[in-house]
């Protein structure tokens, strides 16, 4: 008997002022596709409200896991050679961490952790930087941060341990962007085919009504074993 892919999955840029969005996507995703857990990425540095941050608890009491992603999600400045071609290719200006230096990511990483103890929700134990994009931090640093676990494009950082995993995504609203990302999980799928490891699925707020909603459609529908980066962690552990 074949073994079924196992899919971690997680909803990205979970902010004040889309949590109507977040709620019709994590309805859709029980009552079609029978996912009933998922990641909840939360941008803290925002402006929110008692309800919103019931809204948040609420969330994690029917299982669903709250990680911290970034502060603002947005950077402050665009100055680097890198960080203009990061911008243009892939990130736009979502990718704070490459806007810092190695202190103020620190810093960014501590305020993201204790906001949620602060406002009187479960410490997160995983961080995802907006876009992917670490910046200026090494193996070394990894380890010296809040987080347990640090998700990058190339996998998970859990433990003093790199865990590689292909990563799919769907957050296309340009033809060049749809056929960048279709290429990307495509070779994402087969490595994860010939590899045998988990393959990491992420859903932006629009996804379902962008370019590669058809395709998002057809991966939540795989005979797959879909889980929490929390839940699939404490088991491999």
């Amino acid at each position: 008997m074949t073994k079924k892919q196992i899919v971690l999955i997680s909803i990205h840029d979970v902010m004040p002022d889309n949590l109507n969005t977040i709620n019709q996507i994590l309805t859709k995703l029980k009552r079609t596709y029978k996912i009933e857990h998922v990641t909840l990425l939360v941008v803290p540095g925002l402006h929110w409200t008692r309800d919103q941050l019931k809204q948040l608890s609420e969330y994690n009491k029917n299982g669903h896991e709250l990680a911290g992603h970034g502060w603002v999600h947005k950077a402050k400045n665009i100055k680097s050679l890198y960080h203009k071609c990061h911008s243009l290719l892939i990130s736009r200006d979502v990718a704070e961490h490459l806007a810092l230096s190695k202190k103020e990511i620190f810093i960014l990483l501590d305020n993201c952790y204790k906001w949620f103890a602060s406002v009187n929700l479960p410490t997160p134990t995983l961080y995802v930087p907006p876009a992917w994009a670490l910046g200026k931090f090494n193996k070394q640093d990894i380890s010296k941060c809040p987080f347990t676990s640090i998700e990058t494009l190339t996998g998970i950082h859990h433990n003093n341990k790199t865990i590689k995993t292909p990563l799919l995504g769907y957050e296309a609203d340009t033809l060049f962007r749809q056929i960048m990302v279709t290429l990307s999980n495509n070779i994402n799928k087969c490595i994860a085919k010939l590899t045998k490891k988990p393959i990491r699925l992420s859903i932006h707020p629009n996804d379902f009504n962008l370019l590669l909603s058809r395709q998002l459609d057809k991966d939540l529908k795989e005979d797959a074993c879909f889980f929490t980066y929390h839940n699939y962690l404490s088991i491999k552990n």
